[in-house]
C-alpha cells in the first residue's frame, strides 16, 4: 500500500471514528436534557444497588450451592433492571424522534409490564450463563460465547420491541432485519459505544491500579473503599453505559424505517453509523 493510499485510509477511518463520537454525544445529551430517562437510569441504578445489599445482607449461609443459586437470582434481578430500562429508553426516544408526545410513564410501565415475563426469560438466560464464568470447563466456555453472542443480539433486539411494539421474538427478526441492513456500515462506525465500553474498563482497572481490592477485615472479599468504589462507581457508570447503547441503537432503527435522521442529529454522522443513504 503506498503512502498516500495509507494517508487516504487513515484519514477516513479518523472520519468514522469521529462521526460515530457524534452520534454518542448526541444521544447523551437526549438522555440527558429527559428528566424521564434521568429517573429511568436512577431508578435502575438503585435497583441494582438494593438488589446487591440484599444479597450481602441476606444471603443464605448454608452450601454452596444454595449460595450459588441465590447469587444466580440477584444476577438475573440485575440484568432484568438492565433490559427493562433499556427498553423504556428505547420507547421513549423513538416517540421522541417521530416528532410523537413522549409518553407518559404510566403508558411506558404498561408497555414494560406486556414484555416483562419475555425479558425475565432473557435475564435468567444471562444469569445461567454467568453462573459458570468462573468454571474452567469446556461447557463454561461454551456458555461464556453464548453469553457474549446473545447480548450482542439483544443490543438490537430491546430496542427492535420498543420500536415495533412486538414481542421478544419477532424483536430478534427485527434485529436480524436491521443487522443486514446496516451491514454496510464501516466496521468503526460503533467505535463510539467501543469507546464508552473502554472507558468504563478504564475506570475498572483502578481499583487494581491502586490496591483496593483487598479482603476486608471483616472477612468479606473486599474491603470497604473496594465496595464503595463498585457501588458507587462502576456500577453507575456501568448501567449509563447500557443506557447509551439502547439509545445508540434506537437511532439506527430510526434511520432504518424512516429513512432520516433523528431532529437535532447530524445527516452525514447517523449515515456512517447506519451504513444508509438518508433523505434530506
Amino acid at each position: 500500500m503506498t503512502p498516500t493510499r495509507v494517508r487516504h485510509v487513515l484519514t477516513r477511518k479518523r472520519a468514522v471514528l469521529r462521526d460515530s463520537i457524534t452520534v454518542v454525544r448526541h444521544t447523551v445529551r437526549a438522555l440527558r436534557h429527559s428528566r424521564l430517562l434521568l429517573g429511568t437510569v436512577g431508578g435502575t441504578i438503585a435497583l441494582t444497588a438494593v438488589a446487591l445489599l440484599a444479597w450481602r445482607q441476606f444471603s443464605p449461609d448454608g452450601t454452596s450451592a444454595s449460595r450459588s443459586i441465590a447469587h444466580s437470582v440477584v444476577v438475573g434481578v440485575r440484568f432484568l433492571a438492565v433490559i427493562s430500562m433499556q427498553f423504556l429508553v428505547a420507547t421513549w426516544l423513538f416517540a421522541t424522534f417521530l416528532g410523537d408526545t413522549p409518553p407518559r410513564f404510566r403508558q411506558l410501565l404498561n408497555s414494560l409490564a406486556r414484555r416483562l415475563p419475555e425479558f425475565a426469560v432473557c435475564a435468567a438466560l444471562l444469569a445461567w450463563c454467568e453462573h459458570a464464568s468462573d468454571a474452567t470447563t469446556s461447557s463454561a466456555i461454551a456458555r461464556m460465547a453464548v453469553s457474549f453472542g446473545f447480548n450482542y443480539v439483544l443490543s438490537y433486539a430491546i430496542p427492535a420491541a420498543a420500536v415495533y411494539d412486538t414481542g421478544i421474538v419477532h424483536a430478534f427478526r427485527g434485529a436480524y432485519r436491521a443487522l443486514r441492513s446496516t451491514f454496510g456500515a464501516d466496521i468503526l462506525a460503533w467505535s463510539g459505544v467501543w469507546i464508552v465500553n473502554g472507558a468504563i474498563s478504564l475506570v475498572g482497572a483502578i481499583p487494581d491500579a491502586l490496591d483496593i481490592y483487598q479482603p476486608g477485615a471483616d472477612g468479606s472479599r473486599y474491603s470497604l473503599a473496594g465496595r464503595l468504589f463498585n457501588w458507587l462507581v462502576l456500577m453507575p457508570t456501568g448501567v449509563a453505559a447500557q443506557a447509551i447503547g439502547a439509545a445508540f441503537v434506537t437511532v439506527i432503527f430510526f434511520a432504518l424505517e424512516r429513512n432520516t435522521a433523528p431532529a437535532h442529529f447530524p445527516k452525514g454522522a447517523v449515515e456512517t453509523v447506519s451504513g444508509l443513504h438518508l433523505d434530506d
